[in-house]
């Protein structure tokens, strides 16, 4: 079997309006996967499945900050094609800096419940057998910023540090099913989530104006799929730091 052959299997992927969501539902569209993609803009769904190749991919317009949401949808997915889920890519996420001066509960919940509280309900749905298959593998998106700090983010951080430790005790949890789970950390990457920054740190109000050393969001797509893909089938537990080897100094 091609190890990067998803022929056959069904694949979720979170926040498939832009950047590296899109680029993951096209590129697991054209490897033969039948691909199911949530976000909560519509029209941009559309414009993603009309990109994709292949045949059965579908779309649920989705809130990924309401926690009960997120499994009362899955469940509805699975019972009414009567097909679980193989695969996730939880590639939704929510960047505000926020110096410490400035935080809020408010501000704390609304980028928890995006960040890592939406994984933790995406988790909770593939531990139960009848939503998802065992043998079958789950990535999130954190960041290189949960690992090492940003001075003025401590809230993403916080939440993206919380992703990479609940991802280490779920792959334990589902040693028994075979399910892989593992987080990468990437370094910033030229979306549209850093021109809607409430906070900016360059100058620009266009993907054009981002700095070149952002990573492209289908490089970080292809590390996604690779790490689905059964070429990784003896990694899981591990939050995987990517960037440009250019930044490795």
């Amino acid at each position: 079997m091609d190890k990067f052959d998803f022929n056959g299997k069904k694949v979720l992927v979170t926040g498939a309006s832009s950047g590296v969501g899109r680029e993951v539902a096209i590129l697991l569209s054209k490897m033969g996967a039948k691909v199911v993609i949530v976000a909560r803009r519509e029209n941009q769904l559309k414009n993603t499945i009309s990109l994709m190749e292949g045949d059965g991919h579908s779309y649920r317009v989705l809130d990924l900050a309401d926690f009960d949401e997120i499994i009362v949808t899955l469940k509805d997915i699975v019972s009414k094609d009567e097909e679980k889920f193989d695969y996730i890519a939880h590639c939704a996420g929510l960047a505000i800096p926020i110096p410490l001066r400035s935080m809020s509960m408010a501000n704390i919940s609304q980028i928890f419940s995006i960040n890592t509280y939406s994984f933790m309900a995406l988790l909770k749905c593939v531990a139960q057998k009848r939503l998802f298959n065992d043998g079958g593998a789950v990535v999130g998106i954190s960041s290189w910023a949960g690992v090492d700090g940003q001075a003025a983010n401590a809230v993403y951080t916080a939440s993206k540090g919380a992703i990479d430790a609940f991802m280490k005790s779920a792959a334990k949890e589902l040693i028994p099913r075979k399910v892989r789970v593992n987080t990468i950390c990437p370094g910033g990457i030229r979306t549209e989530m850093l021109i809607n920054q409430v906070v900016k740190n360059y100058e620009g109000e266009k993907i054009e104006d981002l700095p070149d050393y952002l990573m492209l969001p289908d490089k970080v797509a292809s590390i996604v799929v690779a790490l689905l893909s059964n070429s990784m089938q003896c990694i899981s537990g591990v939050a995987i730091k990517v960037d440009e080897a250019k930044n490795w100094e």
